[in-house]
C-alpha cells in the first residue's frame, strides 16, 4: 500500500517481491524541464528515510536531482565525446584517452553517484605503486577531474570529488644529459647508417625525437647546407604521419655541419639501395629522412626500445631516453661557450627564458667579464 505523504515529499510503500521499501519522488530532469519520477529503495523504512532525505536534499541544493543510473564510465565516455578545442594534438588527444582507459578499467562499473574521493585515491596509489611519474598521476586525475567537472555542470553529481584527493608522489626521474665524451663514445661506435644519422643529427643540431623522426628529405638541403624543422611525426587517423609543429615558434632552419652531411648521405645511400632491393613494397608516402628498411614512418615505441639497445651497444647502459640527446645538445653548447639566446634559437623555443626553465640543470653558469672590465677601468 502506497503511504501519501506532503506536496514534495514524495510517496513510500512496500515492495513484497524485493522484500524492500521504496520511495518515489518526482523530480525535474536537468536540461530538459521535464517531470520525471525518481525511485530509491531500502531494506527499513528508517534507512529509506534518510535516502529520501539525501534526494530531496539534492534537489533543493542542485535545482533538480539528476537521473540514479550513470557510471563513472558513462561520464568518462561523455566528456571524451565533448574534449575542449584546445585538445586536438593527435598525440595529446592519445595521452587523454589512454587515461580514460585506466580509469574505467578500475572505476568504470561503479555508480558515480557512489564515487569517493577515497575510491580516486586507490587508483592513484597502484599508479604509483606501478613507478608511474608524478606527473602522470596528476594527468590521469585531471581527466578524472574534467569528467566529473561535466557531470556537475549537468547536475548528475553534487561534488567533484576527483579535485580532493590527494596525489601521491610518484617515481621522480630527472632527464640527464651525456657529456662531450659520451657522445663522442656513441658517435665513434660502429652505428648502422640509420642510428648515425639520427645521433649525429640529434646531438649536432637539438632537434625534439618527434622532429627527427618527422623530418623529411624535402626539408634537407644538402646544397644550401640547412636543415629546415617543419614538421614533427604523429599518429592521426590515417596513422603516422608528418603533422604541424606544437608551437610556431618551433619552425626553424639550421645550419648543417659537415658531420650531419655525412651521415645523412650515407643513410639516404642505404634508402636508395632498399628501394631497389624491395621494388613495388618499398612504401614511401611521406618522404621521411628516418623511415624504416621498407619507406614506412617510425613508431615512437620502437624508436625508444631500439634506442635503449644502441645505447648499451655503446658501453652507456640502457637507462636513456630519446628526448635526451636534446638535453645533451643544450648541456655541451653550453660548456663549450654557446649563448643561451643562440641555444635558445636552435631549440626552437620562444625565447631564452624557456631554455633556462626547461634546461636549467643542463646550463652552465656564465662568467662574466664585467667585474674585470670595471676593475680596470676604475683601477
Amino acid at each position: 500500500m502506497t503511504t501519501r505523504r506532503g506536496r514534495g515529499e514524495g510517496s513510500v510503500y512496500y515492495d513484497a517481491e524485493r522484500g524492500r521499501y521504496v520511495g518515489v519522488l518526482d523530480v525535474t530532469e536537468p536540461g530538459s524541464g521535464k517531470r520525471v519520477r525518481r525511485k530509491v529503495s531500502a531494506k527499513t523504512k528508517t534507512e529509506l528515510r534518510t535516502k529520501m532525505d539525501a534526494l530531496r536534499r539534492e534537489l533543493a541544493d542542485a535545482g533538480s536531482a539528476g537521473p540514479a543510473a550513470g557510471t563513472v564510465a558513462s561520464v568518462v565516455a561523455d566528456w571524451l565525446a565533448h574534449l575542449p578545442s584546445r585538445i586536438k594534438d593527435p598525440i595529446s588527444v592519445d595521452i587523454v584517452r589512454r587515461h580514460a582507459r585506466r580509469i574505467t578499467d578500475e572505476l568504470g562499473k561503479m555508480p558515480v553517484k557512489k564515487l569517493q574521493a577515497r575510491h580516486v585515491e586507490t587508483l592513484l596509489a597502484k599508479m604509483a605503486a606501478e613507478g608511474l611519474s608524478t606527473s602522470t598521476i596528476r594527468a590521469c586525475r585531471s581527466v578524472l577531474a574534467r569528467s566529473l567537472d561535466r557531470a556537475q555542470r549537468d547536475r548528475l553529481v553534487l561534488l567533484n570529488v576527483a579535485r580532493l584527493a590527494e596525489v601521491p608522489e610518484g617515481t621522480v626521474r630527472k632527464s640527464r644529459s651525456m657529456t662531450t665524451s659520451q657522445a663522442r663514445q656513441v658517435l665513434s661506435s660502429n652505428l648502422s647508417p640509420w642510428w648515425r644519422a639520427y645521433f649525429t643529427a640529434a646531438f649536432y643540431c637539438g632537434l625534439r625525437p618527434g622532429e627527427l623522426t618527422g623530418l623529411r628529405w624535402s626539408d634537407v638541403d644538402f646544397e644550401a647546407r640547412v636543415l629546415r624543422v617543419r614538421t614533427s611525426l604523429k599518429r592521426g587517423t590515417a596513422g603516422l604521419a608528418p603533422g604541424d609543429l606544437k608551437t610556431e615558434s618551433s619552425k626553424r632552419t639550421l645550419s648543417m655541419p659537415p658531420a650531419v652531411r655525412s651521415a645523412l648521405t650515407a643513410l639516404r645511400k642505404e634508402q636508395a639501395a632498399d628501394r631497389l632491393k624491395l621494388g613495388p613494397a618499398y612504401t614511401d608516402r611521406h618522404d621521411l629522412v628516418f623511415r624504416d628498411h621498407a619507406g614506412r614512418p617510425v613508431p615512437r615505441q620502437r624508436v625508444n626500445i631500439a634506442f635503449k639497445d644502441v645505447l648499451e651497444a655503446c658501453g652507456l647502459g640502457r637507462d636513456w631516453q630519446p628526448r635526451e640527446t636534446r638535453h645533451s645538445f643544450v648541456s655541451i653548447a653550453s660548456d663549450h661557450g654557446v649563448s643561451i639566446e643562440d641555444i635558445a634559437d636552435a631549440a626552437g623555443h620562444s625565447n631564452s627564458n624557456v631554455t633556462r626553465a626547461v634546461y636549467r640543470h643542463q646550463i652552465s653558469d656564465t662568467v662574466t667579464r664585467a667585474p674585470a672590465a670595471l676593475d680596470e677601468a676604475l683601477g
